[in-house]
């Protein structure tokens, strides 16, 4: 196939790196660790010092394959949220590629194949959850690839495509579950556009059955660790049975549903909404039903089973409303050819883009996103400034105790992927609910500095437990809705207060 890249299309495709980049990097640091990235942080570091241990993951049920692409990240980055992040970049920048090649396969159109990587830059959606240290850009990445690697072997049967698209099946299987979706892609893939012969259909079923094995043999590598079997039980905690969903099959749906919807008319912007149902005006009704088909079928399947349902449990499919917005978008550009309308439908996410970079507190976001990231314990304001000041007093020559709300969470392991490898700077969750102070703080040697973290609304103290602490330092976090406030308490425990002088 010959491809004539016009200038209008190098322009786009040019800007839409730019863009990429641009919003991606600039201020990476600028929200606070949130809790699965303190989480995942924390155990890449583990992992990176003792080799043993790179399973554990598997110990919260989780795959490991993200954490094991942050461990080199955090031989090159000094800031280990920094290193997670950039991961997700990384990952987001696979994305944007994928989705301009699948857009291009599927349209044989560059200009629409530009379109999609610009709007895939701009989409706020796609910007937020490319800038956070978890799993669900990796898992987006290993889904676009899947239906362009998928989407090749339909329409070549070759072994070479077949092996590919198992290795890609098997990299979404070790970064998240939901991977287990890809394979249902690939049957829609043949029924759209497979042409149907009797040598071509056994070489597509042995060429899937090849990507099978091969994702397979990919994924039993976590049967190395010793809590394979949490996986599948951890799987559970976050899903409804089967039983259950037939004693009331619509309370999980409608309600998921309809959080989905309004998550993605602020995510996606209207604009890129109106884009969406325009691409019905192209008349490409055989490829819309497709995309839709691809989308509706993970979208459905986890708001029909999910107990705990977040707006990035979406991310991984919302590139193929993406590609349909760009479908839209070269049609009404095809219609006004001199006049760049295009520039109309990308100012709101732009801007939406832009505030979610440099002034997340103050933009329009979904309540389970401004309530994890901004607001709650789940946000971890404060813990860098706290971490900085702690190795300061430690580059003195202090030996420092840490005690902490929790035991795992944003709380310790916050702090501690800050304060890796400062020998004489100990982090500690001393657990929950925190009514009066540990033993095993109040028990430390004198000679160590003794202080305690906790979140505000989780601190309990009686007066004459408070009485024994001194504040350091207060850290707000965002403003809710009701003018109240969330805020971090960072105490030094007073020299008079230990039980052990000694």
């Amino acid at each position: 196939m010959k491809i004539k890249l016009s200038k209008f299309s190098l322009f786009i495709l040019l800007l839409s790196l730019i863009t990429f980049f641009s919003l991606r990097l600039l201020v990476l640091d600028k929200l606070p660790v949130f809790v699965d990235e303190a989480i995942y942080v924390r155990w890449a570091q583990i992992m990176k010092n003792e080799a043993t241990l790179r399973f554990l993951p598997q110990s919260d049920g989780k795959q490991p394959l993200f954490m094991w692409l942050v461990i080199p990240a955090l031989k090159i980055f000094s800031d280990p949220l920094v290193a997670g992040r950039i991961v997700s970049v990384t990952a987001g920048f696979f994305t944007l590629v994928g989705t301009g090649l699948l857009t291009f396969i599927l349209t044989k159109n560059l200009t629409t194949s530009a379109f999609a990587c610009l709007l895939y830059a701009l989409t706020p959606f796609m910007v937020f959850f490319d800038r956070m240290a978890l799993a669900d850009s990796l898992l987006t990445t290993f889904a676009i690839w899947s239906l362009v690697v998928g989407a090749l072997f339909v329409r070549y049967q070759r072994l070479d495509l077949a092996m590919i698209l198992g290795f890609v099946l098997g990299g979404g299987l070790l970064t998240k579950s939901p991977a287990v979706i890809f394979y249902f892609w690939q049957l829609l893939l043949a029924i759209f556009f497979f042409q149907f012969k009797k040598h071509n259909f056994l070489k597509l079923i042995s060429g899937w059955l090849v990507a099978g094995m091969i994702s397979q043999v990919m994924f039993n590598i976590l049967r190395l660790g010793p809590n394979f079997h949490l996986i599948n039980s951890r799987n559970q905690d976050y899903l409804y049975s089967f039983k259950e969903i037939l004693t009331h099959p619509f309370v999980p749906l409608i309600y998921n549903i309809q959080n989905s919807f309004s998550w993605m008319w602020l995510l996606l912007s209207a604009s890129t909404i109106i884009l969406i149902f325009t691409s019905v005006l192209s008349k490409k009704y055989r490829l819309i039903l497709f995309l839709l088909s691809v989308f509706s079928l993970p979208f459905l399947s986890q708001a029909s089973v999910a107990k705990v349902y977040t707006s990035r449990y979406l991310l991984f499919f919302i590139p193929l409303l993406i590609i349909l917005a760009a479908i839209g978008l070269d049609f009404l550009q095809n219609k006004m050819k001199r006049v760049p309308l295009f520039i109309v439908f990308l100012i709101m996410p732009l801007f939406l883009s832009l505030g979610y970079v440099f002034r997340p507190e103050k933009t329009p976001m979904s309540f389970d996103m401004r309530s994890g990231y901004l607001e709650e314990w789940t946000a971890g304001t404060g813990q860098k400034e706290i971490a900085e000041y702690l190795i300061d007093q430690a580059n003195n020559g202090a030996k420092i105790v840490v005690g902490t709300e929790g035991s795992f969470g944003t709380l310790p392991d916050g702090l501690q992927i800050y304060t890796e490898n400062r020998p004489n700077i100990t982090v500690i969750g001393v657990g929950l609910p925190i009514f009066k102070l540990a033993d095993s703080l109040l028990n430390t040697s004198a000679e160590n500095q003794i202080y305690f973290v906790v979140n505000k609304s989780r601190n309990k103290l009686d007066q004459s437990e408070v009485n024994k602490l001194k504040l350091i330092a207060s850290y707000p976090k965002a403003e809710r809705t009701d003018g109240s406030r969330e805020e971090l308490q960072f105490y030094q425990l007073l020299p008079q207060a230990l039980n052990n002088n000694d």
